[in-house]
Formats: structure tokens, sequence, C-alpha cells
């Protein structure tokens, strides 16, 4: 399916089967590594200027890892050249998953024994 978005007759929207796959249950690295893979096609498809870049680029906005915000950073900082309009939000999807790592440092303990306890008694 999203090969076929890319096909010279299919409707402007198809970037949307990529975005709702990563919101979709636990798909967030599936849609990740086809945005990777994918990328300098959505960059043509839908040129630079499209407000669509910046909806792909918020696809890895839900990671909460340092590796995945190094490896987002590093993917990212090769494509400057044709992020277009989505730049700023390659800051803000960055500023995200830096604030995703840090509540998970700092709550994360917390809320998995408040829900074992919940569980279990």
């Amino acid at each position: 399916m999203i090969d076929d978005s890319f096909d010279e007759n299919a409707k402007a929207g198809t970037w949307r089967y990529l975005y709702y796959v990563s919101y979709h249950g636990d798909h967030y690295d599936l849609a990740w590594e086809l945005l990777q893979d994918k990328w300098d096609d959505y960059a043509i498809k839908y040129n630079t200027t499209s407000f669509t870049m910046g909806y792909l680029v918020e696809i890895p906005e839900v990671f909460d890892t340092q590796a995945k915000y190094d490896e987002v950073a590093a993917f990212f900082k090769k494509k400057e050249y044709n992020i277009g309009t989505g730049l700023k939000t390659v800051e803000e999807t960055l500023s995200k998953i830096k604030a995703n790592i840090k509540w998970k440092d700092d709550h994360y303990e917390d809320v998995a024994s408040w829900f074992t306890k919940l569980t279990f008694e």
C-alpha cells in the first residue's frame, strides 16, 4: 500500500497511509523505517514546500530513548537539503522526543509500580 501511494495516479493525500500507520498500535518503528526508506520519494512527490512534509516529520515524535533520538537527529541532519517546510517541525519533533525521555526517566518506575500494585492487590 505504501508503494502504491507513489503511483502517478494515486491521490494527493496518500501520504496519510504512512502517517496513520505510525499512530495505530505499536507500529511506530515500522512507520519510521518506511519513512526513512521512502523519504526522498515523499520529498519529490509532495514537494518540500508542502505542509505534508511537516506531518511526515512528526512520525518519530513518540520515541522515548536516547538511541532513537540520536537516530532521528542524524537522519534529519542528513536530509536537511530536502526537508523544506518541515524543518521547524524537525526541531519540535526532537524536542518532543527529549521530553518523552525525561518523562520516562522521571516517572516510569512510579507508574510501573502503581500498575503492579493495582494489578496484584
